[in-house]
């Protein structure tokens, strides 16, 4: 049978798992189907809407078996906003849901297996499931004020308020005098907003200004133009848990290090520290934070140029790593693998490729000792995973 012949056509189907783009998965005549704002478990009706590559894309039209799990979301434009995903599902079965891919994941995709994973369990971080959003970026709409991009357009939903988003972000979106200026809120272009306290709003359309934030008894430096971590509470549940972790030794390697964070935090704990940051952005401040110590060492270049550079470490007793979320490139892999580090600490907002890297790094010789899931994307299928590793036994 044609792809095309399954369009239009209405379903009655199973819903089987929550996917990574936050589709439930279905089959109809053995063509995977994804459905969105489904739950696992439920009894849809679906229409066929669209056939791509290898699969086809669903259209909920009724539920004839609901879960138990399914709320009513808050959000006004849920279901036509491209943001949110899953405000749809109770947050407790979201963080079960999210469980499962993992997983799924590290098995399928990191060919890892139960006796990889015998010593670290996942624990599971909840985190607000609303209001958690300090960094956003809102696109320019028609008439004025701001707004997100509607799910697979280019239609940008004005919003006057966001449920995820902080106080202060929400009053950019109203378009309040105290948040935006007297002219309300007007943008030209797609535009980064960070609320560093979740109050105060700075845009990074508006120049490399710097703004001190404080974190964890420090005062570092950055930029709204510079990345930071959208939920800040979960940032720092996520910073203490790394600090109980981390003893002490000779050398810290912090790869895709930003502005610093978090080997900052551990300079009293070793001789000496490398940061490597490639945004000129980024290490311009992670150079200012780290620069009142002298055992730092900063360093603006490719963490794979790095890799193959005559000024890179040869040995490291502590690696942190916090990849893009393509992950860790095959040089960068290598080079770690060469190290034979005594702890790697991998920060990973995407599973998947999380456990594809992982599955390498355990078959060259390096064992998962914890695996902590921290829930920085309430409402999503996202997540942000932090596992440790040594190499050898």
């Amino acid at each position: 049978m044609s792809t095309s012949d399954f369009l239009s056509k209405p379903y009655t189907v199973r819903l089987e798992k929550l996917l990574s783009n936050g589709c439930s998965l279905a089959h109809v005549d053995g063509m995977a189907v994804f459905v969105p704002y489904g739950i696992p478990g439920e009894e849809v009706q679906i229409e066929i809407t669209e056939s791509k590559k290898g699969y086809l894309m669903g259209r909920l039209m009724g539920i004839t078996d609901a879960s138990p799990d399914r709320v009513i979301p808050k959000c006004r434009l849920f279901g036509r906003c491209g943001g949110c995903t899953l405000q749809h599902i109770g947050y407790s079965q979201q963080l079960e849901l999210k469980r499962q891919m993992l997983a799924e994941a590290l098995e399928r995709t990191g060919h890892l297996t139960e006796a990889d994973l015998a010593e670290a369990p996942v624990t599971v971080h909840p985190s607000e499931p609303y209001g958690y959003r300090v960094r956003v970026q809102l696109h320019p709409s028609e008439g004025g004020g701001a707004g997100f991009m509607a799910s697979g357009s280019n239609q940008v939903l004005k919003a006057s308020s966001c449920n995820t988003c902080c106080p202060g972000i929400n009053r950019l979106l109203a378009g309040g005098a105290e948040a935006a200026g007297e002219g309300g809120l007007i943008l030209k272009e797609r535009t980064t907003f960070f609320a560093p306290d979740g109050e105060q709003v700075f845009s990074a359309a508006a120049g490399n200004k710097t703004l001190d934030i404080e974190i964890k008894g420090k005062t570092l430096k950055a930029s709204p133009q510079c990345f930071f971590q959208s939920n800040r509470s979960m940032f720092e549940k996520m910073l203490a848990v790394l600090d109980g972790m981390v003893t002490s030794g000779d050398t810290w390697l912090d790869l895709y290090s930003g502005i610093g964070v978090p080997g900052i935090f551990f300079t009293d704990r070793f001789r000496q520290l490398f940061f490597v940051e490639e945004s000129p952005v980024s290490a311009r401040y992670g150079a200012l934070n780290t620069q009142p110590y002298a055992n730092c060492h900063f360093f603006n270049m490719r963490c794979e140029d790095w890799a193959l550079s005559k000024r890179r470490c040869r040995n490291a007793d502590a690696i942190f790593a916090d990849p893009p979320r393509t992950g860790l490139s095959t040089a960068v892999k290598q080079y770690l693998i060469k190290l034979k580090a005594k702890k790697l600490y991998y920060l990973s907002c995407n599973f998947v490729t999380l456990a594809r890297d992982l599955g390498e790094l355990v078959h060259a010789g390096y064992r998962i000792e914890s695996f902590d899931m921290f829930d920085f994307y309430p409402q999503t299928a996202d997540m942000e995973c932090l596992v440790g590793v040594s190499y050898g036994s």
